[in-house]
């Protein structure tokens, strides 16, 4: 069985609040980069390449997009084509509508949603969970788009929870036949002392029965953004360990903790989880995936994924000790991330530049050997 987790950060629109957010965490890593390249001596043409999308990133060109959508009622109806090429009807002969309307999100380039389909197909996951999905009927389009005619990759179980976020971002699995969810236990209920809510995106527990008859339970966390609340966080981590360990005191052994936790693994605002005895796929000696190029290959960041995997750690797939010993091959997928600046790594060619990458986080997976618990019954009847 393989297992993954993939923070895709929307699938065909985003919003225009979570953009600009992104925009001002890597601006000041591109104004290092743009002010390396400008006091180069000499440039190469691949220098003056990258200054110009680095312009254009940092806004000193045309906007990326526009935040507004103008209306003009001129024989006929307004229509508006959504990034799968479906038009919509937006307005009629029957409704008057003139000016302009701001934008609540904006539509995710076609390279970049295919990119999002090619590192899932390239995987081949058994369950994936995906983090950041707008809504269901998004999921539905997506899969049937990509993956409804391949053989090897039939989804037929599909399931999205929307958080307590305003921003679309709610969580999304998708399991191929066999593999069935038996129940969902959302926490997105869940206050603190002060009657506030705990999980601003979303913590939900999946028990789910594999095509082999084991049991699972896999724990899918978003918690709260990098650059906020690390009390909080350390609380939201505090409430996953309380429900882990929970299932522990009633002889559950097989369980996942998968998703964006947003802080590196020595931070004390994850420790929670992190001192329960867990184990990180990317300390598995199977753990592949391809390092960065040149130097830095060998080179060990603080808060990296790994040596040579030089990309600060969010995403975790953390498994509990007795599967741990059961993963056969494990690994990362950042082949369509694009790298904010040198050293960089191999990526797709379909990826030319940061608006065509699938997402900035990577896929994590692990394949483990599942016992079939039929034929261990029969064996010792």
């Amino acid at each position: 069985m393989k297992i993954a987790t993939f923070n895709i950060q929307n699938l065909f629109h985003r919003d225009t609040n979570l953009l600009k957010a992104n925009k001002e965490i890597k601006s000041s890593v591109w104004r290092e980069e743009f002010e390396a390249l400008y006091s180069k001596k000499q440039r190469l043409t691949s220098d003056y390449i990258r200054m110009r999308e680095l312009a254009k990133l940092l806004g000193f060109s045309k906007p990326s997009y526009e935040p507004y959508l103008s209306m003009q009622n001129i024989e006929g109806s307004l229509l508006i084509k959504s990034s799968m090429e479906v038009m919509e009807t937006k307005a009629s002969y029957f409704t008057d509508w003139n000016g302009w309307t701001k934008l609540k999100s904006i539509p995710i380039p076609k390279k970049a949603i295919s990119n999002k389909a090619k590192v899932i197909l390239e995987v081949n996951p058994d369950i994936i969970l995906l983090q950041e999905v707008e809504n269901r009927q998004s999921l539905n389009q997506f899969n049937e788009s990509f993956f409804g005619d391949n053989q090897n990759t039939p989804y037929t179980e599909i399931m999205h929870l929307q958080g307590n976020d305003c921003k679309n971002i709610g969580m999304g699995i998708l399991l191929k036949k066999g593999y069935r969810i038996q129940s969902v236990i959302s926490f997105s209920n869940e206050r603190d002392e002060k009657g506030v809510l705990l999980f601003q995106k979303d913590f939900i527990r999946f028990k789910i029965k594999t095509p082999e008859n084991e049991i699972l339970y896999l724990f899918g966390c978003q918690f709260i953004d990098e650059n906020e609340s690390d009390a909080l966080r350390k609380r939201q981590a505090e409430k996953v360990a309380k429900v882990y360990r929970n299932l522990l005191s009633k002889g559950v052994e097989n369980i996942i903790i998968m998703g964006t936790l947003n802080a590196p693994s020595y931070s004390d605002s994850i420790s929670p989880l992190m001192n329960l005895g867990l184990k990180d796929i990317v300390s598995h000696t199977s753990f592949s995936v391809a390092s960065d190029s040149g130097k830095d290959a060998g080179y060990f960041r603080m808060g990296a994924y790994q040596m040579g995997v030089n990309i600060k750690q969010k995403d975790y797939l953390l498994v509990s000790p007795s599967l741990f010993e059961r993963i056969s091959k494990s690994g990362m997928n950042r082949k369509a991330l694009w790298p904010l600046k040198k050293p960089e790594w191999d990526i797709y060619e379909s990826v030319k530049n940061e608006k065509d990458a699938a997402s900035d986080h990577p896929l994590l997976w692990a394949d483990l050997k599942l016992k079939n618990m039929i034929k261990v019954h029969k064996l010792s009847a």
